[in-house]
This record gives structure tokens, C-alpha cells and sequence, in this order.
């Protein structure tokens, strides 16, 4: 999954960090040279220096490739603008604007962004329940007399079904997994009888009607 970030303060580098160890790629936008250098030396090359209410460096952070686009920066109404610049410009599937003022809320979610999270109290994980919508992720569709998904499920950290083999699982009919990624390496051996971590990535062919039942089962 490709994800876009504006924002290189401790929310947006935090949000980063985690999606980087989920194995997803990720562009952090900031005109604070200060911040993109913390950002650099935490996560490696991932900064990009600029105005996200720009344009050309949405274009340049390949926001044309996100699929997530999250404004997290300390500029309420600059992150409402790239909000809606990502969605409407570059047809980013789903964005996520952080705010700081709870009269603004109705109106940013009138503005088409699809998840406004008020920062009052706000946490991390629930930056991470929003992300979550990718739990399940639609890799490529297949043809065929019955239509299918190659998808990609993570393993959250708190599922059931962490210490279980998929042999013991009451997967749903049509649901079969081609591999296993833990960690960076691929597991394709043996993999019924292989016992699940959290955070393993299962690549996976279903069909279409199968896609909420697996969200429920790995979350």
C-alpha cells in the first residue's frame, strides 16, 4: 500500500514509522527543514520537502500512486486543503485529516474528506482503526466464470486467531492462501500447518463476497 503524509511532527512520523513496519510505502511532506530531518534520520529516505497544498509536490510525494492520504500537520486548514487537493486532484481513494477544533469537524466531513479525527484525546491507534480499511487489501482482480481477488490480509495485534494454524480455522469457502510474509522473508512451504503471528501478511485468493467475513476473522 502506498501512503502520502503530510506532516513530519510526532503524529505524522509516528504514523509513518508503523505503516513502514507493516511493510507499506510511505512519503512524509514538510516544509520544516528541522522536522524533515528528524524524519530522515528516524525512517530513512522518505521525506519530501515542500507545501502539501502545492500541487507539484503532491506530485512529486506520488500522490498520484497513494492509496491513503493522511494531513497530519499542526495547520488545520492546511491539511483540509491537501485533502481535498489529494482526493479531488489526484483521486486518492480515502483520506484522513487530522483537525483540532470540534466546530470544524461537520464541516470537513462535508468536504468529502472520508475521516476526520478530532487530535483532542486522540491516539495513535485510533489513527490506526482508520487505517485499518486496508486490513483486507485488493491486490488484483480475477477473471473468470466466478470472480475472484488476489488480496492481501494482515494479521492485527490483538486477533484471535494469533497461535493458530490455518488448518484450525473455519476459513470461508473459496478462501485459499498462496503465501505467508513475515518479517521481509516468504513462507510457501507447509504453510496449513504454519502457526500465526501478528503482523504476518497473507497473500490470498478469494472471492468478492468473502472480503468482510476475512475482516472480521483477522482483525
Amino acid at each position: 500500500m502506498n501512503v502520502v503524509i503530510f506532516g513530519a511532527n510526532k503524529l505524522g512520523r509516528s504514523i509513518a514509522d508503523w505503516l513502514l513496519n507493516d511493510w507499506h510505502e510511505v512519503s512524509v511532506i514538510d516544509n520544516d527543514e528541522l522536522m524533515l530531518k528528524d524524519t530522515e534520520d528516524e525512517l530513512g529516505s522518505v521525506a519530501v520537502k515542500g507545501n502539501a497544498t502545492h500541487e507539484e509536490i503532491l506530485r512529486i510525494a506520488g500522490t498520484s500512486r497513494a492509496d491513503i492520504f493522511i494531513a497530519a500537520s499542526e495547520r488545520e486548514s492546511d491539511n483540509m486543503l491537501s485533502c481535498q487537493m489529494a482526493k479531488e486532484v489526484f483521486q486518492v481513494e480515502h483520506t484522513i485529516c487530522v483537525i483540532y477544533s470540534e466546530e470544524n469537524e461537520s464541516l470537513f466531513q462535508l468536504l468529502g474528506i472520508d475521516s476526520v479525527i478530532n487530535v483532542t484525546g486522540v491516539s495513535l491507534r485510533s489513527i490506526q482503526e482508520n487505517l485499518n480499511v486496508d486490513v483486507t487489501l485488493s491486490l488484483m482482480d480475477i477473471p473468470g466464470p466466478t470472480p475472484s481477488k488476489l488480496i492481501s490480509v494482515r494479521i492485527s495485534d490483538d486477533s484471535e486467531i494469533i497461535g493458530e494454524s490455518l488448518s484450525n480455522l473455519e476459513l470461508p469457502t473459496g478462501f485459499s492462501v498462496k503465501m505467508i510474509v513475515r518479517s521481509g522473508a516468504v513462507i510457501d512451504d507447509s504453510i496449513e500447518s504454519t502457526i500465526l503471528r501478528a503482523d504476518d501478511q497473507l497473500v490470498a485468493i478469494t472471492d468478492s463476497i468473502n472480503l468482510d467475513r476475512l475482516k472480521e476473522l483477522f482483525q
